[in-house]
């Protein structure tokens, strides 16, 4: 994966570096980043925005922290971790914040008597819901708020979470999660904090593109199509239990009889129709043993050998290892399916981040993310992944017929993934606003 740069570093903070010994670690000044700056978000019943937030982060101590004045990805990773405790003032306002930042721009770096400070601005994306047509950027409500945030974002201990931040659903508070229930107005909360500021730059439009099916369709030994990898999580009482329902939506449903590999790791199925073909492999997630690390690792793999991947299980506040190794993607193009909760919030703009190359820095090209704005359901993946395996489907049906103008495009996919279910999800896929297929 290739990184944005910094795009500023401004004489003001380089002369104060300069004066408090710092500036010899500052390095070059970077070149300019894209101004291009989404998730390319198309939604059954949300729209996207972009948004920045400015703000003001105390840098940690610790050797993590040291190539912070030079280096882009650790001035991110810091700035995300503070950006992410707006998720509890975006929700208060109808948003649902992704809470990973797109880009960054840092204004100034200071050196202060607590440490050394950077002033950012930080560009990051959000979905609304969706009612009716999508609003002008001068109708929207809550376009600008501002939020309390912990002037540094990490290294909390257990006492001050239990003070600044409240748990409404029985889950106890850890360092994953503390932004997720961050309450910075109880009165016992002394955490030191910062007021950063959101505003909402521009409304994008939900325009009809399509899953990119001239890469989708290849030659398999099997015939014309594609592979894809279906690794449910363990269920939560019964461990098979989402292994399980997807095998029945794959027999029942769809009418396919599986074949257990030898070495027991997987089910394949393969479905044929009108001279195309999908070969689904079904994974066991107990042959991956039942650690969290042994799972990761299998989900990991998948991502190297097939082109559609689909997940089943808990977001874990985005705290899971599934998506955020660059080197374990393949470098086709691929359809990535996160059904957990908030999965747009936690987990697409790693895909993003690590498909982007020097021609594509926003990795759009060679992914596709189907992903959820709200919280879901287990129960509703096997219906969802229905829709859209049989989406698929027939739209190679129909190419390889030769009326593609019969394939479905990814509006009427979201819209028939959320028909199939139930509960206010905002279903939706990101990386998908410029895709370049066309029946």
């Amino acid at each position: 994966m290739k990184l944005k740069t910094l795009t500023l570093v401004s004489l003001f903070a380089l002369s104060t570096l300069i004066a408090s010994g710092c500036a010899k670690e500052l390095g070059p000044v970077p070149n300019e980043a894209s101004n291009e700056k989404e998730s390319g978000w198309i939604g059954a019943d949300s729209f996207e925005v972009n948004a920045e937030v400015e703000g003001r982060v105390l840098v940690p101590e610790g050797d993590e922290w040291e190539l912070v004045l030079e280096d882009y990805a650790t001035q991110q990773r810091l700035i995300d971790l503070q950006v992410k405790f707006f998720k509890v003032a975006a929700e208060n306002r109808g948003w649902r914040l992704n809470q990973l930042s797109e880009s960054i721009q840092v204004q100034s770096m200071v050196e202060t008597e607590k440490g050394l400070e950077i002033q950012y601005t930080a560009v990051v994306d959000m979905l609304g819901r969706l009612n009716g047509d999508v609003p002008s950027l001068s109708r929207l409500r809550n376009s600008e708020f501002e939020a309390l945030v912990p002037e540094t974002p990490t290294g909390f201990d257990s006492t001050t979470m239990s003070a600044c931040a409240k748990s409404d659903d029985g889950h106890s508070i850890k360092s994953y999660n503390f932004h997720y229930y961050f309450k910075p107005e109880q009165t016992e909360c002394n955490l030191p904090l910062v007021r950063a500021k959101l505003r909402v730059t521009e409304v994008f439009d939900r325009p009809t593109t399509y899953p990119e099916y001239d890469q989708l369709m290849q030659q398999l030994p099997e015939g014309i199509g594609f592979r894809a990898a279906l690794v449910p999580n363990l269920g939560d009482r019964d461990r098979m239990s989402r292994f399980n329902a997807h095998a029945d939506m794959l027999e029942q449903d769809l009418g396919l009889t599986g074949v257990e590999s030898p070495d027991g790791s997987y089910t394949r199925y393969l479905w044929r129709k009108g001279g195309v073909v999908m070969v689904i492999d079904l994974f066991d997630p107990t042959q991956a043993g039942w650690s969290r690390s042994g799972f990761e690792a299998i989900f990991r793999n998948t991502l190297k050998d097939y082109s559609f991947v689909h997940y089943n299980g808990h977001s874990s506040y985005g705290s899971k290892h599934l998506l955020d190794d660059p080197d374990a993607f393949s470098d086709t193009y691929q359809i990535i399916v996160m059904h957990s909760c908030q999965s747009f919030a936690y987990y697409s703009r790693q895909v993003f981040r690590a498909k982007a190359t020097a021609s594509d820095p926003q990795g759009f090209a060679m992914a596709d993310v189907v992903a959820t704005g709200k919280s879901s359901y287990p129960s509703g993946a096997p219906r969802t992944l229905n829709v859209l395996l049989d989406s698929l489907m027939y739209s190679m049906e129909a190419i390889n017929n030769g009326t593609p103008e019969k394939a479905v495009d990814w509006i009427t996919i979201s819209e028939g993934i959320k028909n199939s279910t139930w509960g206010d999800i905002l279903y939706g896929v990101a990386g998908v606003r410029s895709n370049s297929w066309q029946p």
